[in-house]
């Protein structure tokens, strides 16, 4: 089986692989969902609400070494990887652009099989998002400058299905782009409520006096009301100039559907907009 990479978040990479710790099983796709219905009478049923729940893997490892000591010293690097006091990013060597982001749940099993050196490892693995996510964000730029969402790139590769070909072309950033498609490629939509993404606008070297956001597709819609330079949406999450500011917006919000969303941005002045966003799957 390919190589498992795990990354902490001060920047330190493992991959498993190299360190002798060879994947025999690791399945951590699909999303556990918790269907909610009410009853409208003895014989009808109807769905209400869907949920994602938290969801549990297991990584299975082996290894060996040159006699039982190291084997016990192998099993004692592992617990140095794979520590539940903070949580970690995990992926697939062969498949880098999605990652689960997840800490150790329960003890880890280690079993030495007979006394030659040889033995097995258990990881118990809990993902509180319950979804895998874009290793990679739709604003981040590369150190050349260029956008992470060019396919020539590479960051949003196999797995992501992501659109790189078709009638259309999604955009994610813009300047003064009154009309914006963006595309979400993920398993799920991206709610305010929920998971999401940012949206930016920036005053080209102006104030802009007001904004209103509008995805089209479903009919959501935030609208700031006061001047500003840079404006941060983050779900409900307002912040104009670095200071969070609820009062002077509609109270609106942007959720973001499955696929093909179509924007339309209304701002008194000049202005770049960047959907600063993960998908999940």
């Amino acid at each position: 089986m390919t190589s498992v990479i795990v990354k902490h978040k001060n920047g330190k990479v493992f991959d498993l692989d190299k360190l002798g710790y060879h994947v025999k099983t690791f399945e951590p796709w699909g999303i556990d969902w918790t269907q909610s219905t009410t009853a409208i009478n003895r014989y009808l049923q109807i769905q209400t609400s869907s949920k994602i729940q938290p969801k549990s893997m297991t990584l299975e490892l082996n290894t060996m070494a040159s006699d039982m000591t190291g084997l016990q010293l192998r099993f004692l690097d592992l617990t140095k990887i794979f520590n539940g006091e903070y949580s970690f990013w995990i992926y697939f060597a062969d498949i880098p652009y999605i990652r689960w982001e997840v800490t150790v749940n329960n003890a880890p099993t280690f079993t030495a099989i007979g006394n030659a050196g040889f033995g097995s490892a258990s990881i118990p693995l809990y993902c509180p998002k319950g979804v895998a996510e874009t290793t990679h964000s739709t604003a981040e730029i590369t150190p050349t400058g260029a956008l992470a969402t060019q396919y020539s790139v590479g960051l949003f590769g196999l797995g992501t299905h992501f659109e790189h070909g078709g009638k259309r072309v999604p955009y994610y950033s813009g300047t003064n782009a009154y009309q914006i498609p963006i595309f979400n490629p993920g398993s799920i939509a991206l709610r305010a409520k929920g998971l999401h993404g940012k949206i930016i606008i920036k005053g080209n070297g102006n104030l802009c006096n007001h904004v209103r956001i509008t995805n089209t597709t479903n009919g959501t819609s935030f609208m700031y009301k006061k001047s500003f330079s840079k404006l941060v949406l983050d779900g409900y999450h307002c912040e104009a100039d670095g200071k969070l500011d609820f009062t002077n917006t509609d109270h609106g919000y942007i959720d973001i559907e499955r696929l093909w969303n179509d924007f339309k941005i209304d701002c008194d002045g000049p202005f770049t907009v960047i959907f600063d966003l993960n998908f999940y799957y």
